[in-house]
């Protein structure tokens, strides 16, 4: 699966979903990892949205992780176990209506 061009692990990111974490109706949390160079990713999708307007508002991330992190959150055996606040003071890329950019964080927790 391509992944997002602004992501930056290597000159072509191939993303493959290794473990889904959490998911809900408006949320989804996924271990992800580069096809090509192997770099971690944790990926989150959050959707909020308006019922009195319609709007939607979808927004992602994506934040490299070590290889350890990756192996921590690959091989936990539920969700419950794992810490996801290092995530918290994590770069990541974001992605939203306004367009993709480098955030200081991460959420560290879904909100639903």
């Amino acid at each position: 699966m391509t992944a997002p061009t602004y992501l930056d692990c290597c000159e072509r990111p191939e993303l493959s979903v290794l473990r889904v974490l959490y998911e809900s109706t408006h949320d989804v949390e996924s271990l992800k990892r580069c096809d090509s160079c192997g770099t971690y990713w944790f990926y989150r999708f959050h959707e909020w949205t308006n019922w009195a307007t319609g709007d939607d508002d979808l927004t992602t991330w994506h934040a490299p992780l070590t290889d350890d992190e990756g192996a921590r959150l690959r091989d936990a055996p539920d969700r419950e176990s794992m810490d996801l606040s290092f995530l918290e003071a994590r770069r990541s890329w974001m992605s939203d209506d306004e367009g993709a950019r480098s955030v200081p964080r991460t959420p560290g927790h879904p909100w639903s």
